[in-house]
């Protein structure tokens, strides 16, 4: 945790207009990086396009096969009635008929030679051109009701998901000319987040709007969407599919770039958005500012929670894990939050302690989710006041069950933002020496500007830090199972010695889930892994994660620790997977933590990117009761297993699965050694006093790495 003071932290450096500036400064930069790879894109698109014709020439020429294939017969029976002349064939059967008669006539046996060899050849040249005339309708319909006479057939390819649009996929299709064209699609019966992984293949029509539709590369090529009021779709578009995926394979490498490059072109134009946005923050700064420093507070102070504001406005991501202030006794708190909706622009929403501890049960959550409803329906602040009652360690016993019914409440409403940034939620305390450190590290930045020291400086104490990586939690170590223990052990062994361990074909996974309800212990796992690798150690948001992982490549190697929210943004979790399956094909020497609540919850696709599971689920009651069974069941016991489960089951409180299974076999050590000092080895029974809480050992450190 970073902790800074007015006297030493730097002021200048911490200016937040000046770290606004930089903010510009950095945008513009990253603009003029993404201008001079997507000019070296312009060339490849051109080369994507001429792939795609060549595609498209072939998928044309399959269609016109199919056609002629099925009017085969139909074309051999009119070159020999001469249906081939149209409405003339009475006509020239008669003249035909004439000649044949006339050439017998003359030249009887010659003539009757002749007049066969004139019919067969008549007949081939009106087998030609029948096979040609049975093309007519395809081509008339294609250049009637497709663009570019059915050339026009583009790729498909999103950059970004916005949930809340009714067209939430944003992208570009193309190329055409060198070019890519905006595009916003509510894709029926495809998920969201797979259609973010995929390139599409579109058919466009004389009026420029989408005909066909089929996913592709990354599975077989199927159709999405056909428009059945378009009449080459209607009569001939099975033809136009059946072609599509015969001869799609030949651009999966040309399809798996297109989609490289529209992720360069998405991430310029947010890059556009963010920076006029910067430039319009930096316009009205001043304006901002005097609101926020009108507070009687310090200096420091003042700038930090200006940089704070600032962010919100921009909608920055990092406000999603909210700001966490610790104001001192002689502070207003209202009177701070009041100032920061004013400079915010926001509507302020509170939620006190004493406005909840009058109502009945039930109506704390309530009023919760009244509030949180409220403040999603505008840009508003939801300001936690008296935030030491809700999040304290201990509770008077009256309210107790009041204050976790709110608390599990606001966590919940908090959680269903869905990674909204125009909501802000804000807790403010006097202190927070009683606050619950579980509670305390749901809040992405911490203000502590109390009195401290002989001088009375204030203390600054920040969570997540302005330029995006997140400082060091505090450092709370719990105790682990030895299962869990070991597993640690052996994934700092592989991850310290990577090169060793590889060149010898071991597998080093570069990501690991850690998965349990308790922070703490998953804070613990973490830096047990830190201390016995000794590798940085970086913590980052979803949102962040690029940014983090070109921290850690510009280190050399390190540990990366993301937390995954329950109801993460589809596209950002998407996102991830692809930069956790980029880090594992490239093999570099960066390991990703990924800590949740719950393995269970995760999406399918991204569980399948985590060899590794460090499991921490404490189990509840009834699956506590399930497991002793398991593991109990076929023991030999000196005592009726259903008599005894309550007190086994208070014995066990708290414990994960591999908890209980070290405690089973804790108990069967002791009741081995029993029976081997009675002299009967052989009958090992299991007695009561035998399941006894024990000790677990403390996390590993460096000095036990080493050793192994």
């Amino acid at each position: 945790m970073d902790v800074l003071t007015p006297t030493d932290s730097g002021y200048a450096s911490n200016d937040p207009k000046q770290l606004l500036i930089a903010d510009v400064e950095r945008a513009r930069a990253e603009c003029d990086d993404l201008d001079r790879q997507i000019a070296t894109d312009a060339e490849r698109l051109a080369e994507i396009r001429e792939a795609l014709d060549t595609m498209v020439n072939a998928a044309w020429r399959d269609v016109y096969g199919q056609q002629q294939r099925m009017r085969d017969r139909e074309n051999i029976t009119d070159a020999l009635s001469f249906g081939w002349t149209g409405s003339y064939r009475l006509v020239c059967a008669g003249g035909a008929i004439a000649l044949f008669v006339g050439a017998i006539y003359a030249l009887q046996v010659v003539g009757a030679f002749i007049a066969l060899g004139l019919y067969v050849v008549a007949a081939l040249v009106g087998y030609v051109v029948a096979r040609d005339q049975c093309l007519a309708p395809v081509r008339k319909a294609r250049a009637s009701y497709l663009g570019a006479d059915g050339k026009d057939v583009r790729f498909v390819a999103f950059a970004r998901y916005e949930p809340g649009l009714n067209h939430p996929l944003i992208g570009y299709d193309g190329p055409t000319a060198g070019k890519l064209e905006d595009r916003a699609w509510k894709i029926p019966g495809v998920r969201d987040k797979d259609a973010m992984l995929e390139t599409f293949i579109e058919v466009i029509d004389e009026r420029r709007s989408n005909v066909l539709l089929t996913r592709f590369p990354d599975r077989k090529p199927t159709l999405v969407h056909a428009d059945l009021e378009n009449p080459f779709i209607r009569t001939y578009g099975v033809f136009f599919q059946r072609a599509l995926e015969r001869h799609l394979p030949t651009v999966e490498k040309h399809a798996n770039d297109y989609r490289e490059i529209v992720q360069r072109y998405g991430k310029r134009k947010e890059l556009d958005d963010r920076l006029r946005a910067l430039e319009a923050e930096l316009h009205e700064f001043e304006g901002t500012a005097a609101l926020v420093r009108s507070l009687m507070l310090p200096a420091a102070a003042r700038d930090r929670l200006l940089r704070q504001v600032v962010l919100f406005r921009l909608g920055d991501p990092a406000v999603r894990r909210g700001l966490f202030i610790c104001a001192g006794e002689r502070t207003d708190l209202t009177e701070v939050a009041q100032a920061l909706s004013r400079a915010a622009a926001a509507t302020l929403l509170k939620i006190s302690f004493s406005q909840i501890k009058i109502g009945y049960v039930g109506q704390g959550a309530s009023t919760v989710a009244r509030i949180f409803d409220q403040a999603r329906r505008t840009r508003s602040i939801v300001f936690i006041d008296e935030a030491d009652k809700f999040f304290a360690s201990t509770s008077a016993s009256q309210y107790e069950a009041m204050r976790r019914e709110v608390e599990h409440a606001l966590f919940k409403e908090w959680d269903a933002l869905e990674g909204r940034t125009d909501v802000w939620v804000v807790a403010g305390a006097s202190s927070r020496e009683e606050l619950d450190p579980a509670a305390l590290a749901h809040f992405g930045v911490l203000l502590d500007f109390t009195p401290t020291g002989a001088e009375g400086d204030a203390q600054l104490t920040t969570v997540i830090g302005d330029d995006g990586a997140p400082a060091e939690l505090p450092r709370i170590d719990v105790a682990l199972s030895a299962p869990v223990v070991a597993r640690n052990r052996l994934l700092a062994a592989m991850f310290a010695h990577v090169e060793t361990m590889e060149s010898q074909g071991i597998v080093v996974p570069r990501a690991v889930l850690i998965a349990g309800p308790s922070r703490d212990a998953r804070q613990t796992v973490v830096n047990s892994l830190a201390d016995q690798t000794s590798l940085p150690l970086i913590e980052s948001s979803l949102e962040q994660f690029d940014e983090a992982i070109a921290h850690a490549r510009s280190l050399g190697r390190a540990l990366v620790v993301v937390d995954i929210p329950e109801y993460g943004d589809p596209g950002v979790v998407a996102h991830f997977a692809m930069a956790l399956d980029a880090i594992a094909d490239a093999r570099e020497p960066i390991f990703v933590l990924a800590c949740a609540g719950d393995a269970v919850t995760l999406d399918p696709e991204l569980r399948l990117r985590f060899p590794e599971l460090v499991d921490l689920t404490e189990l509840d009651g009834p699956a506590r009761r399930e497991a002793l069974h398991d593991l109990l069941g076929a023991r030999p016991l000196d005592f009726e297993l259903e008599t005894a489960m309550t007190e086994l089951e208070a014995r066990t409180e708290g414990m994960t699965y591999d908890h209980l299974k070290q405690f089973v076999d804790e108990a069967g050590r002791r009741a081995a050694l029993r029976a081997i000092d009675g002299g009967s080895p052989d009958h090992v029974i299991y007695a009561l006093a035998d399941f006894e809480p024990y000790a677990p050992p403390a996390p590993a450190t460096k000095d036990d790495e080493a050793a192994l």
